[in-house]
């Protein structure tokens, strides 16, 4: 493991190191802590996502922070709206990963883990990102309808009383926030046009609670509503023509919503139109950071089944004239992929085509299969003792099984 983290410290990437499954959790959580910085690890699979997750979880022990980068439940191409756990869930990973780009060299780790699909979504580019966020502070003159304008532009929804992220509210001289990458919404008090008071404040009974001195207001939507107007030219192109009363009744939504620049369910699926080079994750990625691949040919025929997928799916939704003219590809490609990490290495836990060996792989092996049998169990650790090795037994009745060895 040593040599592995000094190969990583001076910037070498070793071959896939073949790591058997269960070995990865650990040995990700000892790279996040010494290495202190970014890990953006890529799973082939949701489901491997998942698990790889909550391992780390037990793994790391609160010591490391880990997000998941949600994937959309929706497929490409299709028109459903974006849950809004998965909405709130990357933008918490993107603006993450932009303050540790915003503050210099990194100081602590952080692991995130992708999968796939959440990976080969597009998302709102970096330099639109940083150009959307806006300081208030204490004393600050603030100009309210122009704001509130702009906070709708940014994908803030508004409503009569702030209960979840990506929400705002104005009432009098009272107006009510909550940035998806805050733990609690906050209430901004006006005295005239100037900012007198800002309070953290409970969702749930509406107190307010601790005063702070500013507040960061982020994007709420990765399909900012702002660039919606010029889109919606488009989409009264279609409604011209003759289309199933169900779509036609659809797009009218979706069109005033991009007419008026306000956030709407489905706004995600005009994102490819939104920005001419939509970014994806790795873009967010500060400098020193660690692109890491769980297994690299399973990420590979993963995303080429769900470039097919893709595929599919766009010519029958073309078919059925329920697409945008020019519609771009609202994903990366592999090849895309590839190309974007030349010039920043992965590394491979598993194997590669073939399978690998490593210094560090042969220090992890399977045990023995003891078929709830707990002789043989005393055994073999009685033999470990024996050899000077030292034994930790984790198991779903630890409780049990250490009261029947005291």
């Amino acid at each position: 493991y040593q040599a592995l983290r000094q190969d990583l410290e001076r910037g070498e990437l070793p071959a896939p190191l073949g790591l058997m499954r269960a070995a990865r959790a650990p040995v990700l959580a000892a790279l996040a802590r010494d290495l202190k910085t970014s890990l953006l690890v890529v799973t082939g699979t949701v489901g491997r996502a998942q698990k790889l997750t909550q391992s780390l979880g037990d793994w790391c022990g609160g010591t490391v922070p880990i997000l998941r980068f949600p994937e959309p439940l929706t497929l490409f191409y299709d028109r459903a709206p974006w849950t809004d756990e998965i909405i709130v869930g990357r933008l918490r990973v993107l603006s993450a990963l932009y303050n540790r780009r915003e503050e210099g060299p990194e100081e602590a780790g952080l692991i995130i883990v992708s999968s796939a699909r959440a990976l080969m979504q597009r998302t709102l580019p970096l330099h639109q990102y940083r150009l959307s966020i806006r300081l208030v502070r204490l004393g600050q003159a603030l100009d309210l309808e122009r704001t509130l304008h702009r906070w709708a532009g940014l994908g803030y929804e508004p409503v009569s009383v702030v209960e979840a992220p990506g929400q705002f509210s104005h009432r009098g001289g009272i107006i009510d926030i909550y940035p998806p990458d805050d733990e609690l919404p906050v209430r901004i008090e006006l005295w005239g046009n100037e900012i007198d008071s800002i309070r953290r404040f409970d969702p749930g009974t509406q107190r307010s609670r601790e005063r702070v001195e500013e507040v960061t207001i982020a994007p709420a939507r990765e399909a900012l509503p702002r660039h919606g107007p010029r889109v919606a030219e488009r989409i009264e192109a279609m409604l011209s023509q003759d289309l199933p009363e169900d779509l036609a009744v659809e797009l009218e939504e979706h069109h005033q919503g991009l007419e008026q620049a306000a956030p709407f369910p489905g706004l995600e699926f005009y994102l490819p139109i939104f920005y001419s080079e939509p970014a994806t994750l790795l873009d967010y990625l500060p400098p020193g950071g660690l692109v890491i691949a769980d297994d690299r040919w399973e990420l590979a025929d993963n995303w080429a089944e769900l470039e097919e997928e893709a595929l599919d799916l766009k010519a029958s939704v073309a078919t059925a004239d329920a697409l945008p003219p020019d519609y771009p590809l609202p994903y990366a490609t592999w090849d895309q992929w590839s190309e974007a990490t030349a010039d920043r290495p992965v590394l491979t836990l598993g194997h590669g085509r073939e399978e690998s060996v490593s210094r560090l792989s042969v220090c992890f092996i399977s045990g023995p299969r003891f078929g709830g049998q707990l002789k043989p169990v005393m055994d073999h650790i009685d033999m470990a003792h024996v050899q000077g090795d030292r034994v930790v037994v984790i198991s779903r009745q630890a409780r049990r099984l250490a009261d029947v060895w005291s």
